[in-house]
This record gives C-alpha cells, sequence and structure tokens, in this order.
C-alpha cells in the first residue's frame, strides 16, 4: 500500500515540476504582441495609439477603443435625456468638458 502511495506521490511531483518548467519557458511576445492591447470592453486587439488609456488607482490600466466611447456616450446621453451633438461634435466646436 505505501508503494502505491509513494508512485503516486512521485507522479504528481514530477507532474508538478513539468507544469512549472511549462510556465517558465512560454515564448516571449512577439512585436505585435507588444505594440497591441485588447480594448476593456468589447475585448478588440487594437494598436496601442488607437486606444484610450486610463489609470485605476496605482496600478490598473484600461484601454478603450474609439467604438466602445461613442457607444457609452450615447447610453449616457440616452440616460440622462440629453440628445444632443455626439463626444466628436462637441470636441470640434470647443464644448467638451473637462
Amino acid at each position: 500500500m505505501i508503494t502505491y502511495l509513494t508512485i503516486g506521490f512521485v507522479v504528481l511531483l514530477l507532474g508538478a515540476v513539468l507544469y512549472g518548467f511549462g510556465i517558465v519557458m512560454r515564448r516571449p511576445p512577439t512585436q505585435e504582441e507588444l505594440e497591441t492591447e485588447s480594448c476593456t470592453l468589447c475585448g478588440r486587439r487594437l494598436k496601442k495609439e488607437n486606444l484610450v488609456e486610463r489609470q485605476i488607482g496605482d496600478y490598473k490600466l484600461l484601454f478603450f477603443c474609439t467604438e466602445c466611447i461613442e457607444k457609452l456616450a450615447a447610453e449616457s446621453s440616452r440616460q440622462n435625456g440629453r440628445a444632443g451633438k455626439t463626444v466628436e461634435e462637441k470636441i470640434r466646436s470647443g464644448e467638451s468638458k473637462k
């Protein structure tokens, strides 16, 4: 009985070592992966220059694409009963709030 337990423990230990080795030896990210991020809302991968980056607290970064920002602005306008200019129109006319 003890022999079976020992063999089981060795197999389990070997599996844990191999699993840890697999995590450590992951391939490095490609150049494309370094230059892109996923939108926090829709999950699409876009170049970082096409995303708006916001930091929450000391460490959490959120990325938003233009389409998601426009959808949020439209939804906010509908909920607040303000059907008016789009965010882009406000920016062009200089009405954007800070």
